[in-house]
């Protein structure tokens, strides 16, 4: 139903500036989505809002700015899905309360996604765009901790600018691939792989990584269906998914696709496993490609510790 779009990130601020301000898009242009909440001294806020999409008609989106407090954990702006949307009370929500009590994560659709960074912008190539039904619910998700001891005032908005349908050629797709097996033994250093191939022929346009504070090191190699090819993506900074857009498209034929792999550094005295908090771990690969195709996705055929599981 949605397109996924993701923006760079970078290094956690020890400061706490104003909300800039950024100015809506004209509506012949575009539309703003934002959202703002409070971060206590020492706290932890997973806050979601939900609210209704401010456009009218279908939406062409072909570029983005975004501005956000630095060293956000990460937002993401996602639809419910069909049979959720306009079940869900608009207003603040309690991101954890949501998710745990719902199916609500795994059927959500991620259309745009933003870790870290303070402010910027993110193009898709010429007559491509993210295509956004009209009137549909939106899911605003802001995760952000707060060390200091001062009140940080949250901030997330995004301006989404569009083009005319007779301007577009063609759309995309894309998503999260997660191991929601992750097991971390105390005191160690530790790597977990998956491997996952397309169900369909797709042209990647951007890739990125995602893990919590222990991941040391994410590598993506190619995998062709028997074997994986050398590393061609290699990221150190967990603060940073490192979203790399490709000016040459990456071409993935059906049953072809991705080995990725984490590497955590875990110096307590626990095990850590998957979760969604910033005290868990997580392992997940993004991939957003041509064209738009509602049944393509990267299906998990293999993963290190022999458990798979659902894209």
């Amino acid at each position: 139903m949605l397109l996924v779009l993701l923006a760079c990130s970078g290094q956690v601020a020890d400061s706490a500036p104003e909300a800039p301000i950024l100015e809506p898009p004209d509506a012949s242009e575009g539309f703003q989505l934002a959202m703002t909440a409070t971060a206590e001294p020492y706290s932890e806020v997973w806050a979601c809002e939900v609210y209704p999409m401010p456009a009218e008609e279908l939406s062409n989106v072909n570029w983005i700015e975004f501005a956000q407090n630095p060293g956000t954990h990460h937002m993401t702006l996602s639809a419910p899905s069909l049979y959720e949307q306009g079940t869900l009370e608009y207003g603040r929500h309690d991101c954890e309360e949501l998710y745990r009590d719902s199916d609500l994560m795994g059927d959500a659709t991620m259309f745009y996604g933003n870790q870290g960074s303070a402010s910027g912008e993110m193009h898709l190539p010429e007559g491509v765009a993210a295509q956004l039904p009209p009137n549909i619910d939106v899911l605003h998700e802001v995760h952000y901790v707060n060390p200091t001891e001062e009140t940080v005032e949250l901030y997330s908005l995004v301006n989404a600018y569009t083009i005319p349908s007779a301007e577009v050629t063609s759309g995309i797709w894309g998503g999260s691939v997660r191991d929601e097996n992750i097991f971390i033994p105390p005191a160690s250093t530790h790597t977990e792989w998956s491997r996952c191939v397309m169900n369909r022929d797709v042209e990647v346009l951007f890739l990125a990584s995602h893990t919590h504070e222990l991941g040391v090191n994410f590598e993506i190699r190619r995998f062709d269906g028997v074997e994986a090819g050398p590393v061609f993506y290699d990221n150190d900074d967990w603060h940073d998914p490192k979203i790399v857009q490709y000016e040459e498209p990456l071409i993935v034929p059906e049953g072809e696709g991705f080995e990725w792999s984490c590497t955590w550094d875990n110096p307590s005295g626990d095990e850590i496993t998957y979760g969604l908090t910033a005290a868990d771990e997580m392992c997940n690969l993004a991939i957003v490609h041509t064209p738009f195709d509602l049944t393509a996705l990267c299906e998990v055929v293999e993963t290190s510790d022999g458990v798979l599981y659902s894209p």
